[in-house]
């Protein structure tokens, strides 16, 4: 926008929401939309307050709208940092996407993250075998921290956010995969995230290849041949692209999706868009 709209032209777009004209209504959400977060808390009064329910469902939509644009603003920003980073962060948008109010709470676990990675110095040894240093940051966020998969409440949304799932200690399987992997890189630990089908896994290098860990199950050792067979059992042609590091878009995509079924399955629409809205922001896909 050239100027920023003044409270009095804002609350006039708003009145426009509720007219007949089609045209004069997506001109005023699309203005509305370019005046972002000055514009929400007039919609916010107006979702709740207008005796228009025209004006009450089109605010929120702007509203949602407006949310979105921020996160993707934050994603196209963080293409310029590195992988290890953008994942975090990636992951810390995705909980905002689906819960605005968030913030507050994210920069909690932030601090949590930067304890539990101050106990994992201390716990895993530098300058030794990097198996050596793997197993060592196993045992201190399995035994010591208490991280474990959740199997009683699988299907809990929870189980998919860092937030989450660094408070209380559980969650799915590539959520504790990102324990790892955000922990790895604060400490220096080279670790990657394997995204088997049906069940993530994290790796290291070693040799020509990799190792690969279970963080669901404390962080147990999964054997290449293992590997295959559960691809097999579950569907899948055991290629090797199944067992290779997966790139940052891909482990937030599978996040978001995880999400999609939970709460298609709940009937939990608001939030049910809002994980549909995140894929196609890290897409460009229609889901």
């Amino acid at each position: 926008m050239d100027r920023t709209l003044t409270p009095e032209e804002i609350k006039a777009l708003i009145h426009l929401l509720g007219d007949e004209d089609v045209w004069v209504v997506e001109h005023a959400q699309a203005t509305l939309r370019t005046a972002g977060p000055e514009a929400t808390p007039y919609l916010e009064i107006a979702s709740s307050t207008s005796i228009e329910q025209a004006i009450r469902v089109k605010s929120r939509s702007v509203i949602e709208d407006i949310h979105v644009d921020e996160i993707e603003r934050e994603w196209v920003a963080l293409q310029a940092v590195e992988e290890g980073e953008a994942l975090e962060e990636g992951a810390f948008l995705l909980e905002r996407m689906v819960h605005p109010e968030r913030t507050a709470r994210q920069e909690g676990a932030r601090a949590d993250l930067a304890v539990l990675a101050a106990g994992a110095r201390e716990a895993v040894p530098p300058e030794t075998a990097i198996d050596e240093q793997v197993d060592a940051l196993r045992r201190y966020l399995h035994e010591a921290c208490g991280f474990h998969g959740n199997i009683e409440n699988y299907y809990d949304p929870e189980n998919s956010f860092l937030t989450s799932v660094v408070a209380r200690r559980t969650g799915i399987p590539i959520a504790l995969a990102l324990v790892y992997l955000v922990i790895g890189r604060r400490i220096g630990v080279p670790l990657v995230g394997i995204g088997m089908p049906m069940h993530f896994l994290i790796g290291f290098r070693a040799g020509n290849g990799y190792r690969y860990l279970d963080p669901f199950y404390g962080g147990r050792e999964v054997g290449r041949g293992e590997c295959r067979l559960l691809l097999e059992k579950a569907g899948f042609d055991p290629a090797e692209p199944y067992l290779q590091p997966a790139p940052v878009v891909a482990i937030l995509e599978r996040m978001a999706r995880n999400l999609i079924i939970i709460y298609q399955n709940a009937a939990r629409e608001e939030e049910l868009r809002l994980a549909r809205r995140f894929v196609t922001m890290l897409t460009g896909a229609v889901v």
